[in-house]
C-alpha cells in the first residue's frame, strides 16, 4: 500500500510566551500530521517558526 505524503508549511510569528510550541504541536498532533522539520528563533522578544508538516501521516 502506498502512502500519500502532502506537505503543508506553517508558520508563526508574534509575541513571545510560554507554550507556543506545546499550541502548535497539539494542533499538528490533532490532525494526525507529522513534523518533518522546524526552525525558530526568538529575536528581541519575538517568536517566529516555520515548520514543514506531512499531513498524510
Amino acid at each position: 500500500m502506498e502512502q500519500r505524503q502532502e506537505h503543508a508549511v506553517i508558520t508563526v510569528l508574534g509575541k513571545d510566551r510560554v507554550g507556543i510550541i506545546a499550541g502548535i504541536g497539539a494542533v499538528v498532533a490533532e490532525r494526525n500530521a507529522n513534523i518533518l522539520d522546524i526552525s525558530q528563533a526568538i529575536i528581541g522578544g519575538f517568536f517566529s517558526m516555520i515548520t514543514v508538516v506531512d499531513l498524510g501521516a
